[in-house]
């Protein structure tokens, strides 16, 4: 696929890609041309998740059936602090960024 530019004296040049942003002279008059970036539309998130495919449902696992209750303890079985999820009111760690349960960015200032 080419790049289609223009001289200052008019005459059209088809560049490859490869050289997008950067510039060379007009093999017919000698002229300094710059070859533009092709220009690529934002996507709409839509768009985005079209690419990505489809993802699976999320489904109410409890922690402890996934990763069994020892990991979930604290040091010397205290148990950890704690924290509720802002869309699904689901208890989570403290230390949690994303919600296990709905997948929301849950993580504040005070976690960092």
């Amino acid at each position: 696929m080419s790049i289609e530019c223009v001289c200052q004296n008019g005459h059209v040049l088809h560049v490859k890609e490869s050289f997008a942003g950067s510039a060379g002279l007009c093999p017919t008059c000698k002229t300094r041309v710059e070859v533009p970036r092709p220009h690529h539309p934002d996507m709409s998130e839509d768009a985005i998740m079209d690419l990505l495919g489809k993802q699976s449902p999320v489904t109410d696992h409890n922690p402890s059936e996934v990763f069994g209750n020892s990991s979930l303890s604290g040091i010397h079985g205290n148990s950890t602090p704690k924290k509720n999820c802002n869309r699904c009111n689901q208890e989570v760690s403290a230390g949690t960024h994303i919600c296990p349960y709905c997948h929301t960015y849950i993580a504040n200032l005070n976690d960092f």
